[in-house]
Formats: structure tokens, C-alpha cells, sequence
């Protein structure tokens, strides 16, 4: 054997050597390797079989929502029973009150006066009206009257009111002198009706049950 061949025999015993070792140590890792693969081989196998299983019950509860949706489609609307009212469309009601831009429908001026009575606000020491709340001197002091017809007994009386108001500067606001006989809301300018007149009405619509459109014509009778 010369030289070339000695040369060739000794790579190849080299490599041989090399492959020999490095095919052991794959069957190591092979032999590692195959209870984790089968482990693996198996958890496929569960889940593959839980997802056709989950498949089908997934079919089966789609058909049942299709079922269940083509009944409700098809299924007529029961009958109410025999107490129930029926609905019926109520009507456009016409707006209450008059249209805009009509004559004011106010209650006409007494024709007498029975009663005047003056009611001053208080003044201080200089003579000065003042505000019946803080005692500051009033400002644009005006008089007023308040017209209230009231019934008594069968008998219409009506009184005037002679009030006088002015601008507190400290409270801000318009303060007048009122008595203590007079109806609510007594800053209206027009005649009002009393709280004796406010009363009968309210007994004629509550207890004898007349329409308040009555009342006044009540009124009326008794003041003829």
C-alpha cells in the first residue's frame, strides 16, 4: 500500500468514525424524543376528536336556533282576552286656549267701587316710604289699584285697593303694600275675583259638580 493509499484509508476511517458517532448520538436523541412524540401523537388525537364533537353539537344547535326562528315567523299573535280594551287611535285634540294675536279676554271693570281702602307701605323717620323687609328707602315710588269683586252673603261687594310700590335698592325687587284681605296674585291690574268668590267656585265645581264654565253665570245670579 504506497502513500496515496494510506492517506485515503485513514480519511475514510475518519469519517467513518465521525459518522459512526454522530448516528449514536441521534439515536439518543431519538430514542429521547419518541415518548414526547407520542404523548404529542395522542393529545392530537383527544382534541381532534373533541372538535368534531364540538362540530356537531354546533350543527345540531344551529339547526335549532333555524327551527326555533321559522316558528316564531310563523306563529300568529294570540288573541287578547276578553277584558281587554282595544286600542283605538285617539284623536288630534284641538290646542287649548285662542290663537295668538287675539283681543284679550280679561274680566270687564266693576262699574261701582263698594270699598276703597288705602294700604301705605311703612315709612321711616324722615317721613320716607321704605321697604317693609330691610327698611331702606324705596325708590320710583308708584300708586296703584287693585280691583277685587268678592260676593258676601248674596251680595256682590267690590273693592279697591289703593296700594303704593317703589324699588329696593338693597333687596332688589319692587315691594308694594298689601292687605291682608286681599287675593292672591294682587298685582294684576284688571279686577280679580276675592277669596269669598274663589271659595264658592271651588264648592260649585267639587261638591255640587258644576262645569267651571257655570260659574260665573252663578256668580252672576247672585249679584242680580
Amino acid at each position: 500500500m504506497d502513500g496515496w493509499e494510506l492517506k485515503a484509508y485513514n480519511r475514510f476511517k475518519n469519517e467513518a468514525q465521525f459518522l459512526r458517532g454522530e448516528n449514536q448520538h441521534l439515536r439518543l436523541e431519538l430514542n429521547a424524543c419518541r415518548p414526547e412524540l407520542y404523548r404529542a401523537d395522542q393529545r392530537i388525537g383527544r382534541l381532534e376528536q373533541r372538535v368534531q364533537k364540538l362540530s356537531r353539537e354546533n350543527a345540531i344547535l344551529k339547526q335549532q336556533v333555524r327551527d326555533l326562528t321559522g316558528q316564531l315567523k310563523h306563529k300568529s299573535k294570540p288573541a287578547p282576552p276578553a277584558f281587554v280594551k282595544a286600542n283605538v287611535p285617539k284623536k288630534s285634540r284641538k290646542k287649548p286656549g285662542r290663537e295668538k294675536g287675539h283681543a284679550a279676554a280679561l274680566r270687564p271693570m266693576p262699574e261701582k267701587i263698594d270699598v276703597h281702602q288705602h294700604i301705605p307701605l311703612p315709612v321711616d323717620d324722615s317721613g320716607q316710604t321704605s321697604c317693609p323687609h330691610c327698611k331702606t328707602q324705596l325708590n320710583d315710588v308708584k300708586h296703584h289699584q287693585r280691583i277685587v269683586e268678592d260676593i258676601i252673603p248674596a251680595e256682590v261687594i267690590t273693592s279697591c285697593y289703593h296700594t303704593t310700590s317703589g324699588w329696593c335698592s338693597h333687596c332688589r325687587q319692587q315691594v308694594e303694600s298689601r292687605d291682608p284681605d286681599q287675593p292672591p296674585a294682587a298685582d294684576l291690574p284688571h279686577a280679580q275675583l276675592g277669596i269669598n268668590t274663589l271659595a264658592t267656585v271651588a264648592v260649585m265645581r267639587v261638591c255640587y259638580r258644576l262645569p267651571l264654565r257655570r260659574s260665573p253665570d252663578c256668580s252672576a245670579s247672585c249679584r242680580d
